[in-house]
Formats: structure tokens, sequence, C-alpha cells
């Protein structure tokens, strides 16, 4: 029996991608569209995300722009609620938004310590009980969160970035539980992905040299790299995946 093509396919399905106007989320909300899901994209800078607008539009799909900041649970509400009523359901939930502050301790500030778990975590655990809670009355939905490969294993990456991207994993595979069988939720855990959040940390050649020669590929990864493994995650295709922390880390995990 061949492989069922039209398991990947997702026509007719909504999906709301949070930071979806820059790196990784532009880039899934991008392929998202791609394999024909509508998509309504959440982030601050309007600007961007009517920029992304154009794009998806162009690629035949719909696109609603919804301007929020994450880390205010109840922006996130109000946004979860503006894209619901948009088509009337959301199929998928990606989570995309996040930031990395580079300070390490014993120099970590209380303000950003705050700024990394209210970002990564906070605003992301209350949109996703938002978005959750509904998918839960509708009878189903898939969720995805990105997450790291710092989550799972101790990288160069900032000790505050590692312990909320650790949290999203246990996060992931305790709503998987919970919510199943209705709601599936897995998360993918990037490697090394050269974004605007880390550029100019992967512009030093030492910093660029560390991540290569410990990545069995050898290079850095791209916002694309990711793309593959969201679509999976969230299409018919892995139907019977959840709980899951997917890492596209070009063999860093496993050495």
């Amino acid at each position: 029996m061949g492989v069922d093509a039209s398991r990947f396919d997702l026509a007719g399905a909504t999906a709301l991608v949070t930071g979806a106007s820059r790196g990784i989320g532009r880039a899934i909300a991008l392929g998202l569209a791609a394999v024909g899901a509508d998509v309504a994209g959440i982030a601050r800078t309007e600007t961007a995300l009517s920029e992304l607008g154009g794009e998806v539009r162009a690629l035949g799909r719909g696109f609603l722009a919804v301007p929020a900041d994450v880390r205010d649970p109840e922006a996130g509400e109000s946004a979860v609620e503006r894209a619901w009523g948009w088509r009337g359901r959301i199929d998928i939930l990606v989570n995309a938004a996040g930031v990395i502050v580079r300070s390490d301790p014993p120099g970590v500030t209380l303000e950003e310590f705050d700024l990394v778990f209210d970002t990564n975590v906070r605003g992301t655990f209350f949109l996703t009980q938002a978005v959750g809670a509904r998918m839960l009355e509708a009878g189903g939905g898939s969720i995805v969160t990105v997450a790291s490969l710092a989550g799972e294993v101790v990288t160069g990456a900032a000790v505050t970035y590692q312990a909320s991207k650790a949290a999203l994993v246990q996060m992931t595979r305790a709503l998987a539980v919970r919510w199943a069988p209705t709601v599936r939720v897995n998360a993918v855990g990037p490697g090394y992905v050269r974004t605007s959040l880390n550029s100019a940390w992967l512009d030093e050649p030492d910093n660029l040299r560390y991540v290569t020669e410990r990545t069995p590929l050898g290079r850095v990864g791209t916002p694309e790299d990711v793309v593959g493994a969201v679509v999976f995650l969230a299409s018919p295709a892995s139907a019977f995946v959840t709980g899951q922390h997917l890492l596209v880390d070009g063999g860093w995990s496993a050495q």
C-alpha cells in the first residue's frame, strides 16, 4: 500500500499561528497555507502581519491578522475569540511566539526572567488553554508548540531560555494526556536555527563553530527546515501521534 498523500493535505482547515510575523512562526504560517490551510496570525507588529497576509493570499488561502501581545492573557483570550469567530473554528494551533534574553546566572535580573517566562511559558499556556477549551467542545484539533532542542539537552543558549523551553515540553506531554483522545498536543524542537533572535550571536565565528561542529549535518538550520515537522504534526498523517517532542536539530541530540 502506497503513501496516502492526502493525509498531509490541510485544505479547508483553519490554523492559528502565534509569533507569525517573523522567523520560524512566519515560515510555519506560509507552510500551512501552502498545503491548504487558512491562517490567522498573531504578532505584536501589525505591519509585518499585513505583509505576511499578502503572501498567504498569494497562495490562494485566507488570512486574518490578529495584532496581540501573547504575554497578556486577556489579550490572548480576545485574540483567540476573534480568530475562532473568523471561520467558526480553529483546527490547528501553532505556538511559535518566543523570546531569548542573553544573560546568564548570576547576572539575570527579575525583569529579564519575567520577560522570558511571561512570553515563552505563561503566554503560551493561557493561549493554548483558551484554544484547547474550544477544541474540546468542538470535538477535535491539533496543537503544536515550538519548543527547542534546549528543552531536552544543555546547549549554549541562555539558562532562562532553556528552562522555559523545558517547561513547554512537559506542558505538551501533560496536556496530551489530559486532552486525549479529542485534542492532540505535540511539540517540535528546533536545534540552532538562524532567525532575527540569534543572527548576531551566530555571526560570531566562535559561536558558529560551536554550532556547526556539534551538528552532524554540519550547518545551522533555517526556519523552513522546521515547517515539514509542523505540517506532519498538524495533519491527519500524525493521527496516532500525541505527547511528542519531535527534534529538528540536524542530528545534535543523536550524539
